[in-house]
């Protein structure tokens, strides 16, 4: 039987999980890292043509990501796909319409007001067919509302509303809305009127979606018509600024029903408000499992913000990313979430380390099911990342017994750090992009982490000066597990590096993937090639070109 046959043969969840491998960059991580958009649509293309099933699951990848575009200068609406192969003409708007799962819809307020936005939707022939398969819509609005003059308030509304029921029939199974109030959107005529509009709008498109997602701006005035009504928000991503009152009771007024919240703060003195109103009254979210808190703008050694004792204001959370200086006094941020906690990104510097340490924060099994960390210390001020080895080991590697995947972004960590993770069992990931690691470090860390799949370092330098032959017979195997070896340094590459890679990978039976700059990888090819032709390197040949040299 031909080999296509057996394929078709295979049930259709089978072929979906096959197609699911040849769409999705992140499933093919460890077949290749480097996947662009275009790189997947291509993967996509030869699947139209092999048969009915293939072609209709590849369908559902290619179509799954649709844009739509609303433009009044041209009358007309624009719908892109993310995965379609640009060389192949789009298929039939019934077909478009069936397999879209998710559609981001750009929109300017004022061609809804004024009846454009619906007319052009009415007219385009993708919108003849329900998009019964979208769950995701997500609402892009932006553009100058310039006040009524030649459209009553009555008008506006019914415009409004016909937009909103033309938007729910097209796609009636939406569960997750996502609106986003572009800065741009400039309200001249600041009134009751156009708050309710705005209001109302916001209202109608969520409906009775489960999950609400915002994204608002700098614009204080838009959130302030905004937080009065709208409630029970899922997921909001706000950037936070001196005037941003209105942005933190947007929060208060949802924080029983968020479940995801992302703050940049331009300035940091409405961070207290995030764990209390303005009246001085405790907030709880007790349903919120992702927190990223962002400083735009550093100042430093701020005040730290106080809290009641006994406040437990993030219980849930699953992940947390504190990508600025640690904002309180005590432990505000970690109070409750110790079974939950999975994800923690942090920068770190002495004082914060000594508050946690002294509230025994993350004593020894608090945080079992922690497994990603990633530290960073305050870059800009470098008298406070005199980080000390006692310190290191004894707060920053022992914040879980379950870690497996750490990163040290900046440069806490010299060479001879790298023998404190021999205690990291479960490590798979090892990521210190800033390190230069000595290949005397490197074979003891790897004879203790059996787990490690991933290291990244910013190069190796071999100091054994051994022969091929010697490390192959005394080392090998040395690490069954290591997969990808990543080196980030930017200088120019030396034989020397290119000497340790060699070594590694004839120790490493299982490491298959060596990412590096594009600029090295002629003269790495180079060094293989004349390696191979010495006697002692012969041997090795097959090996060595097993290997898959990627570039940044």
């Amino acid at each position: 039987m031909p080999a296509s046959l057996h394929l078709l043969s295979l049930p259709v969840e089978i072929l979906l999980k096959i197609v699911s491998y040849v769409d999705n960059p992140t499933q093919l991580e460890r077949y290749s890292l480097q996947f662009s958009s275009d790189d997947v649509s291509n993967q996509i293309l030869p699947l139209l043509s092999v048969s009915e099933v293939l072609r209709a699951l590849a369908l559902e990848r290619a179509c799954a990501k649709c844009k739509i575009e609303i433009n009044d200068d041209s009358g007309m609406s624009l719908a892109t796909f993310e995965n379609w192969p640009k060389s192949q003409v789009l298929p039939h708007a019934s077909t478009i319409a069936k397999y879209a799962r998710r559609v981001d819809l750009m929109v300017d307020f004022w061609d809804i007001l004024n009846g454009n936005a619906c007319g052009i939707l009415e007219n385009a022939a993708w919108t003849q067919s329900a998009f019964t398969n979208v769950v995701k819509l997500n609402v892009h609005i932006y553009g100058n509302f310039i006040g009524g003059d030649f459209y009553t308030l009555e008008a506006k509304r019914q415009n409004m509303a016909q937009f909103v029921h033309m938007v729910k029939t097209v796609m009636p199974k939406t569960r997750r809305v996502k609106i986003e109030i572009d800065n741009g959107l400039k309200f001249i005529e600041k009134s009751q009127a156009t708050s309710h509009l705005l209001n109302t709008l916001v209202e109608a498109l969520y409906g009775d979606s489960a999950q609400r997602f915002m994204k608002v701006h700098v614009n204080e005035f838009q959130i302030g018509m905004l937080h009065n009504c709208i409630t029970d928000l899922t997921h909001v991503a706000a950037s936070v600024h001196h005037d941003s009152n209105t942005t933190m009771m947007l929060l208060h007024k949802s924080a029983l029903s968020l479940q995801s919240l992302d703050l940049q703060f331009h300035n940091t003195g409405h961070v207290p408000y995030l764990v209390s109103n303005y009246s001085g009254r405790a907030v709880v979210y007790p349903n919120l499992h992702k927190l990223v808190m962002d400083e735009r703008t550093y100042f430093p050694h701020h005040q730290k913000t106080a809290t009641n004792k006994k406040h437990i204001p993030f219980p849930k959370l699953k992940l947390l990313t504190v990508d600025m200086e640690y904002p309180f006094n005590d432990e505000t941020l970690f109070k409750g979430n110790g079974r939950t906690l999975e994800c923690l990104k942090m920068r770190l510097d002495p004082i914060t380390i000594d508050m946690l340490r002294t509230n025994d924060t993350f004593a020894s099994g608090q945080y079992p099911k922690l497994r990603n960390v990633s530290v960073r210390g305050l870059e800009l001020f470098t008298e406070v990342q005199s980080i000390s080895d006692y310190i290191y080991t004894s707060f920053v590697l022992k914040m879980s017994p379950s870690l497996q995947v750490f990163t040290d972004v900046a440069m806490l960590m010299g060479p001879h750090k790298l023998r404190f993770f021999h205690g990291c069992a479960n490590l798979r990931i090892l990521n210190v992009p800033e390190m230069t690691v000595y290949m005397s470090s490197l074979v003891p860390l790897l004879k203790s982490l059996r787990q490690l799949e991933r290291l990244e370092c910013k190069y190796i330098v071999d100091d054994l000066g051994l022969s091929a032959d010697c490390v192959r017979s005394t080392y090998y195997p040395l690490s069954d597990r290591l997969r990808h070896l990543s080196l980030t340094r930017y200088e120019e590459a030396c034989d020397d590096l290119f000497q340790s890679i060699v070594l590694l990978a004839l120790v490493c039976p299982g490491l298959m993937r060596c990412h590096m700059l594009h600029e090295w990888r002629e003269r790495f090819n180079s060094y293989v090639d004349n390696a191979v032709t010495d006697q002692s390197l012969g041997l090795y040949k097959e090996r060595l070109s097993a290997i898959k040299y990627l570039e940044y």
